[in-house]
């Protein structure tokens, strides 16, 4: 993971701070002249591999408030960028901080438009970090930064007043921070003139006056409003600013312990308190907010993605790798469970084998005791196929039966007087004493094949006994109900209740008539095993 260095750039100078774990160390300061440049590129070819930020405190910059259309899209960059061009034309390193959304109306966007005004200022030290091939993650302003500090004190529980104003001492002078509702307004920077503590906490109290007029004049705050105003300093300059700095009617001054806070907010480098009276740069508030800036920086910054280029394809990088590394050792812990259900395989795999060597040994063991068999494998393996067959080739009544059971269903006139029922071999041919009617069903097939016979003997109703050809139709009828289901069946009609062939002797009228026998008739099925 490269380190991450810091600079702080004022109107005179940049200063150079390495940053770990919370630790912020001081390693450098360069002048804003060509000696100072030269030295601050040879810093940073010898510190090529860090990730740089820089924090901005000078005091040409600007604020703008604005009501924009609600748009999503190109359309809002476009639109955004328009803003930034009409209020902060000729400077690259402007951005747009939404405020959030009306409540009423078309519920425009409102934003908030801040640029560092003098590019030039900044061109000499980009350009030399550009020259270097340097990772600039970015360039951010001092209320950037505040306005992080404000979130961070009301995550701990410590909410602010809707309207306040945040002033804290710096090395480039009195910094006075307007917020509304969480949120930054405005901000000033007031370079002192003089390096005294008592200048600098009258300057504070003098500072804040006009601020407070300021913000009257330009409708940020109502008349007769009470602002609250937040002092960021060190233990030991407390007390000066208390003597200056007094409530009014429009002021109400709180005085927070800078050494306090920057322990909240785990900045472990500490804060030694100056006895000397004449230093106005002993409150170290660039040091906690450098401290804010490398915990974690704000998403929006000045500078375009061109001149973040390195950092991003750093980043991109830095994905990839974290991704891979990922997927290596999701690969690995893969490959390791594999492993260890191998090893189980393993051991089960010879357990088995341990448990079946036991078996085959018992099993040798108590053949040793059985007598001699007569005969052999072969002899016994063809008693058994021949007793599969048997087995197989075996037929009961319950199926003939069902299937004449079903017949009957459809044919509620026929009744059964005799059912036959055997296994025998089927040679082709069925004779019979009286008529024989052609075979239905498959052909008859040829050889010895066992078969299920079963001869049915019945007889129809005796209304119909002069009518032929619906005793045909009842027998064809019942027949085909037989056969119905059933691919591999064959049905013969043994006899019919009538004659048929052409060498019987024809009866007279009245003969027919005393014969009053039910006419009967029988059938043969035939289904092979």
């Amino acid at each position: 993971m490269p380190q991450r260095r810091l600079f702080y750039l004022d109107a005179n100078r940049l200063s150079a701070y390495r940053w770990q774990a919370g630790q912020l160390t001081a390693e450098g300061s360069f002048p804003a002249d060509s000696q100072g440049l030269e030295a601050f590129l040879d810093y940073l070819v010898q510190h090529r591999q860090s990730i740089f930020h820089l924090l901005a405190d000078v005091v040409e910059e600007g604020y703008q408030v604005d009501v924009v259309p609600h748009v999503q899209g190109r359309d809002r960059t476009a639109l955004l960028k328009r803003k930034l061009d009409q209020y902060f034309y000729g400077t690259p390193l402007s951005l747009a901080l939404p405020l959030g959304r009306e409540k009423t109306g078309r519920r425009d966007d409102k934003m908030l438009f801040a640029a560092l005004t003098r590019p030039q200022h900044f061109e000499p030290w980009l350009n030399a970090l550009h020259s270097a091939e340097c990772q600039l993650a970015g360039v951010y302003s001092l209320p950037l930064i505040a306005a992080a500090f404000v979130s961070a004190r009301t995550a701990k529980s410590q909410p602010a007043a809707t309207q306040f104003l945040l002033a804290v001492m710096t090395s480039a002078g009195l910094r006075q921070t307007f917020f509304e509702d969480g949120q930054l307004r405005f901000s000033r920077l007031t370079p002192l003139t003089g390096s005294g503590l008592e200048e600098s906490a009258r300057a504070c109290a003098v500072e804040s006056a006009r601020i407070y007029q300021y913000l009257i004049g330009n409708r940020m705050i109502g008349r007769n409003t009470v602002l609250k105003t937040q002092v960021l300093v060190h233990p030991s300059q407390a007390e000066s600013f208390r003597a200056s700095c007094r409530d009014s009617n429009e002021l109400r001054f709180e005085f927070l312990d800078l050494s306090a806070e920057a322990r909240q907010l785990g900045l472990k480098t500490p804060l030694q308190s100056s006895q000397s009276s004449q230093s106005s740069q002993s409150s170290y508030s660039e040091t906690l907010f450098l401290h804010l800036l490398a915990r974690k920086p704000p998403r929006r910054q000045f500078v375009d993605s061109s001149a973040r280029r390195l950092h991003s394809l750093w980043q991109i990088r830095f994905v990839l790798n974290v991704s891979g590394a990922a997927i290596l050792l999701a690969c690995l812990l893969f490959s390791g469970f594999q492993m260890f259900r191998l090893d189980q395989l393993r051991n089960q795999t010879e357990q088995l084998r341990r448990q079946t060597e036991s078996i085959d040994r018992q099993y040798a063991a108590a053949l040793k005791t059985l007598p001699a068999m007569p005969f052999g494998n072969d002899v016994l393996r063809a008693l058994i196929d021949r007793y599969d067959k048997l087995v197989k080739n075996s037929a009961t009544l319950e199926p003939a039966y069902q299937r004449i059971s079903d017949a009957l269903q459809t044919s509620p006139q026929i009744e059964i007087n005799r059912i036959d029922w055997r296994i025998g071999s089927n040679t082709g041919g069925v004779q019979a004493s009286g008529n024989v009617s052609p075979v239905t069903g498959p052909a008859a097939s040829t050889g010895n094949d066992l078969s299920i016979i079963t001869d049915i003997y019945a007889e129809l109703p005796m209304a119909l006994k002069n009518d032929e050809r619906a005793l045909k139709s009842l027998i064809d009828a019942f027949a085909a109900s037989l056969r119905k289901g059933g691919d591999t069946l064959q049905i013969h009609i043994l006899k019919l209740p009538f004659d048929v062939e052409s060498t019987k002797t024809l009866k007279s009228t009245e003969e027919a008539t005393s014969n009053v026998e039910t006419p009967k008739f029988s059938l043969r099925i035939l289904q092979k095993l």
